[in-house]
């Protein structure tokens, strides 16, 4: 792992352009540390946030700008394509606890989710000319509530790879062993009355409530605990992100 020093707080409330731009000198600094040790190793870096946090606003604002700067072979593997199933949900021992809690860390395939990163993490960086193997994960439809399998790829030849989902740095068996793979830790958080706000208005969109009180509810009563949760037990990180 290469070790960086701790930055402060980075308040980003109407400064995701300055908050972008601190991320990617991060991203820079690794590529740099890296390539003067002569390292052929893969970066990843966990990028973790509270439910409604706007973590998946700030890592494609930071895909968007890192281009710009000669850094394509980035790539984000999310957490949300290991939910389990529908139909793993209904063999859980109650399943209708398990329905009315999806979204919290044991409605996860976590040790899957692990073992992907391990072996990303654990695969050297293809070389110009050499022939790449894809890494094959789960996408989650919102629209039918279920994962797609194999819906996303992640190429060998990627240097940087973003592990972006909300329990990314939870201290909790298994999520923590992710932890101690990567090499750079972001925590995005936010207060509890805008998270409330943004995940009502989320789940009317999604179509998971139809009546914003309704939305309301379902926020208070899964996303802001998993929140409470998360911060509670959360791993330190290198970068703390106030949105």
């Amino acid at each position: 792992m290469i070790k960086m020093a701790v930055d402060p707080v980075i308040q980003s409330l109407n400064g995701l352009d300055k908050t972008t731009q601190m991320l990617r000198d991060r991203i820079l600094m690794l590529l740099e540390r890296q390539q003067s040790c002569q390292q052929n190793k893969r970066i990843l870096i966990a990028l973790a946030g509270v439910p409604g946090s706007g973590k998946s606003t700030v890592g494609n604002a930071l895909l968007r700008e890192l281009p710009l700067y000669n850094v394509k072979d980035v790539c984000v593997l999310p957490m949300d394509g290991f939910h389990h199933t529908k139909e793993a949900l209904m063999a859980f021992d109650d399943p209708a606890l398990a329905f009315q809690k999806r979204g919290a860390p044991f409605t996860f395939d976590a040790e899957a989710f692990f073992k992907l990163v391990q072996t990303i993490k654990e695969t050297p960086v293809t070389r110009p000319g050499e022939k790449a193997v894809t890494f094959l994960a789960p996408d989650f439809d919102h629209a039918v509530g279920d994962p797609v399998p194999d819906a996303i790829h992640v190429s060998s030849a990627a240097r940087i790879v973003i592990v972006e989902g909300n329990y990314t740095l939870l201290n909790e068996d298994p999520w923590n062993k992710i932890a101690a793979l990567v090499d750079d830790r972001w925590f995005v958080d936010v207060t509890p009355d805008v998270a409330r706000e943004r995940l009502a208005k989320r789940h009317i969109q999604a179509g998971i409530e139809k009546t914003y009180e309704a939305a309301v509810a379902r926020a208070e009563d899964n996303d802001l605990p998993n929140g409470a949760l998360i911060r509670s037990k959360l791993i330190r990180p290198d970068v703390r992100i106030l949105n």
